[in-house]
């Protein structure tokens, strides 16, 4: 008996100690260079966003973020772990078909926590569902230099 005791608390001290040690800051968390523009207003923008997190985090709350892009955080828990996942809508400028520079937006998420794998996928998840539902309103274009 004494055995599975400790047994249970090594368990528990390895798992306490290896998952909530440190965040994980992954590649997702930079911002990439010439992103996508969709040529789309603010208004729009901001709705996409709250669509697509409302879709992915509906059970999770969800708040505004104003710093450095206005947008939203979601945070995801499982037991002593979270993750932040933040998506953004990010003034810019973009090249349409005719040539003319047109402002728009880019959409950028960045995550951190200490759930690395699922974190990871919701993000790109998040992405996916986020460029989808601009196209619809405006195909992607490339950014103004």
């Amino acid at each position: 008996m004494k055995r599975f005791i400790y047994a249970i608390l090594a368990v528990g001290a390895l798992t306490i100690g290896g998952c909530a040690s440190a965040p994980a800051m992954t590649p997702g968390n930079y911002v990439r260079q010439n992103e996508p523009v969709y040529l789309i207003t603010e208004a729009q923008a901001d709705q996409i966003l709250v669509d697509a997190m409302n879709a992915e985090f509906g059970t999770s709350p969800i708040v505004r973020v104003e710093h450095p892009n206005p947008g939203y955080q979601a945070t995801i828990k499982f037991l002593i772990d979270s993750h932040q996942i933040v998506a953004t809508m990010v003034p810019s400028r973009g090249v349409a078909s005719d040539g003319a520079v047109r402002d728009g937006f880019y959409f950028n998420v960045t995550h951190s926590g200490t759930m690395p794998l699922s974190g990871i996928a919701r993000s790109n998840r998040l992405k996916e569902r986020l460029s989808r539902a601009a196209t619809a309103l405006s195909p992607s274009v490339p950014a103004a230099r």
